[in-house]
């Protein structure tokens, strides 16, 4: 734009009338003063622009790797974006509740023999039953007491424990299924002897 309105200058002159080239080397000394500065200001304006993009892309660069929540899926180079599934799960929807026996099992201590009675009932995304549950049980019984017994009383004795019990448990159990998915682990009998 500024190119345009120096080219518009030099043409008409500063009052708006078309100049005769009565002089023609007062015409080049104007040429010749003004493409410097003007040169000067296109380098300024280039840096300029150059620097806000580069402090623009910082800032994105330094907000996707301190708070990737804060940026849009649909425009978070990192996300891999919901599928499906995920979109169509309401997070408030109560799903179905698979209810898995009491169970005792011995933990992993060595010193003192200690004893886990834990009762776990698992949400599922679905609001109804699922029939893979059913083929699945002995499996998933099979995972969840290999898991419990792997623990010893210092790791599940305080709430920290118990939440990392259960999100063990609920990957565990997604990956025994194919289709159903579960969504939470509940304790509703958790003591230990």
């Amino acid at each position: 734009m500024g190119i345009a309105i120096f080219s518009l200058n030099l043409i008409f002159g500063q009052d708006g009338m078309a100049e005769q080239p009565l002089n023609e080397a007062k015409v080049e000394k104007k040429t010749d003063e003004n493409v410097p500065k003007e040169k000067k200001g296109k380098k300024k304006l280039i840096i300029l622009i150059g620097g806000f993009l580069v402090l623009v892309l910082l800032a994105l660069a330094l907000i996707s790797f301190i708070a990737p929540s804060l940026i849009p899926v649909q425009i978070n180079p990192f996300s891999k974006g919901k599928t499906a599934e995920e979109k169509e799960v309401i997070p408030n929807q109560q799903g179905h509740i698979y209810h898995l026996e009491s169970m005792i099992v011995n933990l992993a201590d060595t010193e003192v023999p200690r004893y886990l009675k834990v009762k776990i009932d698992l949400e599922s995304v679905e609001p109804k039953p699922n029939e893979e549950f059913d083929k699945r049980l002995p499996r998933l019984k099979d995972a969840v007491l290999t898991i419990l017994t792997s623990k010893t009383y210092s790791q599940i004795s305080n709430s920290q424990g118990k939440m990392e019990l259960k999100e063990e448990i609920l990957v565990e159990a997604n990956q025994i299924f194919d289709k159903l998915k579960l969504k939470t682990v509940y304790f509703t009998e958790f003591v230990i002897q």
